[in-house]
């Protein structure tokens, strides 16, 4: 039998075990259940990346040198007998005897007929490989056709062919820097860009001159914004013609203030300013071009701002394309690697800076 201290002390044992499992089945009575908080997370905004670049052309460095052997390249001249294409030619012939190679020579005159028989000449004489300007529209895969179906590796300059390395500048971005000439001419003198007529002479259906109006354009509208309706197309057929069409256009614009032309070559540019100085624009207007070709020079050498409406020519060098254009078909018909695209480098040429680049001979 128990005592009675000994039951007390189970008692009391029962009790707070009783307890205990009663405060384990309820909640306290003073706290209600409740949610848990939300927890505030900080989402991270996306990083934004810089579009990647388009690629770029890879550069390529011409190495004038002794080819392995005397390789016969055949050469397709844009057009034989203009200041352009002769100092190309020039620089052709000096760089082929530097790297003892020989010549074989074709005016493609700027003619489809011709060029389409020049390249087929090329090819029956023998030539390994090919340089060649075609400035035809709409013929370039006709021309390239003829040399890749006879296995004949090719460069082209100022014009891409399919298959074939391309040589130029950046037609667009050239033109480019001509249109901001014009445009900083424009703004210097204080012309209200309201009041400036923008003529731009190319040959429609050309790509090469379609994208130099389309970046001298840009090119100006980058320094004063020109209204649309101010800017008219000089569309010319042959080389020659344009003082004929500015002439047309200053007739039918009488009230035109000031005038700004971009020629896609040499020759436009200088004849667009020679039609604006007989239609008495002298003194309100400017006119540019792409070249540095002879028309250019002689007028920036020998005449003043005051008496020529001609102020600058883009240059693309044209007295160094042999220097890439013959190291270049070398290389690859010794199986050397040449990119697609060759870009040689542009300067603006004005009266200021003709003597230090071109020297008169």
């Amino acid at each position: 039998m128990l005592s009675k201290k000994t039951f007390l002390v189970l008692f009391a044992l029962v009790a707070v075990l009783i307890l205990a499992v009663s405060a384990c089945q309820q909640a306290p009575a003073t706290t209600a259940p409740t949610e848990a908080p939300p927890v505030e997370t900080e989402v991270a905004e996306p990083i934004e990346t810089a579009a990647p670049e388009p690629a770029q052309p890879a550069a390529y460095v011409p190495e004038i040198r002794k080819a392995t052997k005397a390789w016969k390249i055949g050469y397709g001249d844009g057009l034989a007998g203009i200041p352009f294409t002769q100092s190309v030619t020039d620089s052709i012939n000096e760089v082929a005897e530097e790297m003892g190679v020989e010549i074989v020579y074709c005016d493609n005159a700027y003619n489809q007929e011709k060029t389409v028989e020049c390249s087929n000449n090329l090819v029956t004489q023998g030539a390994e490989g090919v340089i060649f300007a075609n400035w035809v529209a709409g013929t370039e895969e006709l021309i390239s056709g003829i040399f890749q179906d006879a296995g004949i590796p090719c460069v082209a300059y100022d014009g891409p062919h399919p298959g074939c390395v391309a040589f130029g500048p950046d037609n667009f971005e050239s033109a480019k820097e001509a249109g901001k000439f014009l445009g900083e001419y424009a703004k210097a003198q204080g012309w209200d860009p309201k009041d400036v007529q923008l003529l731009l002479v190319w040959t429609p259906n050309v790509p090469v001159h379609q994208a130099r109006a389309e970046g001298a354009t840009a090119g100006v509208k980058e320094v004063i914004d020109i209204p649309a309706e101010n800017i008219f197309d000089i569309p010319t057929e042959q080389m020659g013609d344009e003082i004929a069409n500015v002439t047309t256009w200053t007739t039918a614009h009488p009230d035109a203030k000031h005038v700004l032309c971009f020629g896609h070559s040499d020759l436009p540019g200088v004849n667009c300013a020679l039609a604006l100085e007989q239609a008495g624009f002298l003194g309100n207007a400017a006119a540019a071009s792409l070249g540095a070709s002879d028309e250019a020079l002689v007028d920036l050498r020998t005449r003043t701002d005051e008496e020529s409406i001609f102020k600058a020519t883009i240059s693309y060098f044209p007295e160094r394309y042999g220097q890439y254009l013959v190291p270049a078909i070398v290389d690859m018909l010794e199986g050397k690697t040449v990119p697609e695209s060759v870009i040689p480098a542009v300067s603006p040429v004005t009266r200021e800076n003709v003597n230090e680049l071109y020297p008169a001979q």
